[in-house]
């Protein structure tokens, strides 16, 4: 499901139209409009916030199973590491329980993820034996 359908399938759910969504978020219905067309995404953790307020879920439910593209366009609107993590968190469960995404896929993501892990791991091991010198 995108983040569109999911706004969409929240909002009817709520019995809301577009209109009221908008107004309880704190954003013009043609915002709302382009979230459930897929044209545009919260650019920022206020408005992600405001949004998941006004249909009633955390903001993790609202972004959990979208695609990683429009999970990326979240992160580039947000600037904090920490919410980064958080996205790609429920990015990477999503993906991992999806049945249909073949072993083979989850075990190169898996692997790809860790290579990194530990790379990072040991810059930052360098860095810091680097700064006591």
């Amino acid at each position: 499901m995108t983040f569109g359908e999911r706004v969409r399938d929240l909002r009817k759910k709520r019995r809301l139209s577009q209109n009221a969504l908008a107004e309880l978020a704190g954003v013009s219905p043609r915002t709302i409009f382009g979230y459930e067309a897929g044209t545009t995404f919260p650019r920022t953790e206020k408005l992600l916030t405001q949004l998941a307020d006004a249909l009633g879920v955390s903001r993790e439910a609202l972004v959990e199973g979208t695609s990683s593209l429009e999970a990326f366009a979240f992160i580039r609107a947000d600037h904090s590491r920490e919410n980064h993590a958080r996205i790609l968190t429920q990015q990477i469960i999503s993906l991992m329980l999806d049945e249909h995404l073949p072993g083979v896929c989850k075990d190169e993501m898996a692997q790809t993820i860790m290579k990194a892990y530990w790379e990072s791991r040991r810059r930052n091991h360098e860095k810091n034996d680097t700064a006591t010198l």
